[in-house]
C-alpha cells in the first residue's frame, strides 16, 4: 500500500442539514437527502492519487467503471454504509461492518489524506477513530478548535460583515431583521419604492433560502408572504433583505484554497444561473474576461488572509454578480468544496488540449417509464466517446429521483462547445428515456454543490 492515500468522503447532505436551529419539514428534508445524495457521485473526480471512496449506498458499478476507464484510471476501493439517515459520515460511525471496511481499505497507508465536502462534527469523529489505529490524518478542513469559522464564513451574515472589513468587498445595499414585523417593514420598503427584494435566510442550500419579492398582478405581496412562509429557512432570524441587482446572465466566481502559504490557489469560473438558482458553470482559460478575473483576484486574496486570521482552512467559495452599474457584488460565500471541484480537477487533467471544463448538475429529463444508466446514458456517451469527446456523466442516481435529472461535465477547448456537447447528450439522452427531444433546459433546482 502507498504511504500516503486519500479518503474520498462527499458529506454532501450532513454538511447542508447541520442547522440545529432549523426544523424541516420531512418533504424539504426528503428533498434535500436526495439533491445532496445525487450530487455525491461527482468526488469521483475529485482525486487522482491513490485512494478510497466513501460513497452513499445504491451507486452504479457500470457508471464507476466506464467513468474511470475514460479517465485512464482504476476503479479504487469503495465504502458504503448502510443507509439509515441520508448522512454519509452519521452512517458510517453507525456501521461496524462499513468502518470494518474502510479499515482494511486503507491499511498499510500511515496517511490518510481527506478530501471532503466541507466540516462537520461528524468528520472530526471519524478522523478521531482513524488516529486511534495509528494513522496520520490531514484533514482538509479547520482543525476542530477553529470550526466555528467554517460555520461563520458559510452563513450569509459573514458577508455583511466583511463588506465592513475588506476595501473592494461589496454587497447589495440591505437592511437585516429580526422579526416578521421587521421583515414586512423591510420589504415593503424596498419594492414600494418599486423595486425589487432578496430576502436571504442565513443558510440555504439546494434552491432553497432565498426568495425574491415582487409585487403581484394586483399590487400586493400575497404570493411571496405564502412561499416565504411554507420554507423552513426563513423561520429562524436573522434574516437579510438585500436589493436586487440588475446583472447580466452569467456570473462570475472564485474559488479559494485557504492554506497556511501567503499565495491563495484560485479557481475562476462563470456560472449560468437561473434567477437565483446555479444551473451551470464554466471553467478555464479565457472563460472569465480579464479585467473581471482581476478584481475577483483581489477580492480572493483579501477573503483568503481574513479567513486564514479566523483559522479557517480549507476550500471556500465566493459568489458574485457583475451588476449592469459595473460593479461587481458579493453574494454569498460558501465554506466548503464546491460544483466547480470535479471542473478543476478535469482542467488540470486535459490542460494541453481541452483546457475548458463545462458542467450542467441537473439536466431535467422526462420520462415516460423507468430509466437506466447501461440502457440509456451508456450507449449516449460511448458514441460521444467514440468521437474523442471528453463527456462523462457525473452522476446518474437521480435518474430514480422524483424529478429525474442527469449531470453531465465535459471537457473541451471553450465554454460554446461544452456547453453544445452537453446539450447534445441531454437531448439524446432524453429522448432514449422516451421524452421530448428538447433543447438544453433549466433544472427544477439547483445550488452551487
Amino acid at each position: 500500500m502507498p504511504e500516503t492515500i486519500d479518503l474520498v468522503i462527499p458529506n454532501v447532505v450532513e454538511f447542508n442539514l447541520k442547522r440545529e436551529l432549523l426544523d424541516f419539514d420531512p418533504g424539504v428534508e426528503r428533498d434535500l437527502v436526495e439533491h445532496g445524495t445525487g450530487l455525491t457521485d461527482q468526488c469521483v473526480f475529485w482525486s487522482t492519487e491513490d485512494r478510497v471512496l466513501v460513497l452513499p449506498a445504491g451507486y452504479s458499478p457500470e457508471w464507476l467503471a466506464d467513468v474511470h476507464a475514460g479517465l485512464g484510471s482504476t476503479v479504487p476501493p469503495v465504502v458504503s454504509p448502510t443507509p439509515r439517515t441520508g448522512r454519509l459520515v452519521h452512517d458510517l460511525l453507525n456501521d461496524d461492518r462499513a468502518l470494518a471496511a474502510l479499515h482494511t481499505a486503507t491499511s498499510g497507508s500511515r496517511v490518510v489524506r481527506f478530501l471532503s465536502f466541507g466540516a462537520s462534527p461528524e468528520l472530526y469523529a471519524l478522523a478521531t477513530i482513524l488516529r486511534s489505529q495509528g494513522r496520520d490524518v490531514r484533514l482538509d478542513v479547520a482543525e476542530p478548535q477553529h470550526y466555528w469559522s467554517c460555520e461563520y464564513l458559510e452563513s450569509k451574515l459573514s458577508c455583511v460583515d466583511l463588506a465592513s472589513h475588506l476595501p473592494g468587498f461589496r454587497v447589495p445595499r440591505g437592511i437585516s431583521v429580526a422579526s416578521w414585523d421587521q421583515l414586512e417593514g423591510a420589504v415593503t420598503a424596498i419594492v414600494g419604492s418599486g423595486g425589487r427584494a432578496v430576502v436571504k435566510s442565513m443558510y440555504g442550500v439546494g434552491g432553497y433560502g432565498s426568495a425574491v419579492a415582487r409585487r403581484d398582478a394586483d399590487g400586493t405581496l400575497r404570493r411571496f408572504w405564502q412561499s416565504l412562509r411554507r420554507e423552513p429557512f426563513f423561520g429562524t432570524f436573522p434574516l437579510t433583505v438585500q436589493d436586487y441587482i440588475e446583472h447580466a446572465a452569467d456570473c462570475p466566481a472564485v474559488d479559494v484554497l485557504v492554506d497556511d502559504g501567503e499565495e491563495p490557489r484560485m479557481e475562476f469560473s462563470m456560472l449560468g444561473v437561473d434567477g437565483l438558482r446555479f444551473r451551470s458553470l464554466a471553467l478555464g482559460p479565457g472563460v472569465v474576461e480579464p479585467a473581471v478575473e482581476e478584481r475577483l483576484s483581489a477580492l480572493g486574496r483579501a477573503v483568503h488572509t481574513f479567513a486564514q486570521s479566523l483559522g479557517y482552512r480549507g476550500w471556500l467559495t465566493i459568489d458574485c454578480l457583475l451588476g449592469v452599474d459595473g460593479e461587481l457584488y458579493v453574494t454569498e460565500i460558501n465554506a466548503r468544496r464546491s460544483g466547480a471541484m470535479h471542473a478543476v480537477a478535469l482542467a488540470e487533467r486535459w490542460a494541453d488540449d481541452t483546457p475548458v471544463v463545462y458542467t450542467h448538475d441537473a439536466m431535467p429529463l422526462r420520462l415516460t417509464g423507468t430509466a437506466s444508466y447501461t440502457a440509456h446514458v451508456r450507449p449516449v456517451f460511448e458514441d460521444l466517446w467514440a468521437r474523442g469527446i471528453r463527456a462523462y456523466p457525473s452522476t446518474v442516481r437521480a435518474l430514480a429521483g422524483h424529478r429525474p435529472s442527469l449531470g453531465v461535465v465535459v471537457c473541451a477547448t471553450n465554454a460554446s462547445e461544452g456547453e453544445h456537447i452537453a446539450g447534445e447528450a441531454h437531448r439524446a439522452v432524453n429522448a432514449a428515456v422516451g421524452g421530448a427531444d428538447a433543447a438544453l433546459v433549466k433544472p427544477t433546482a439547483g445550488s452551487r454543490s
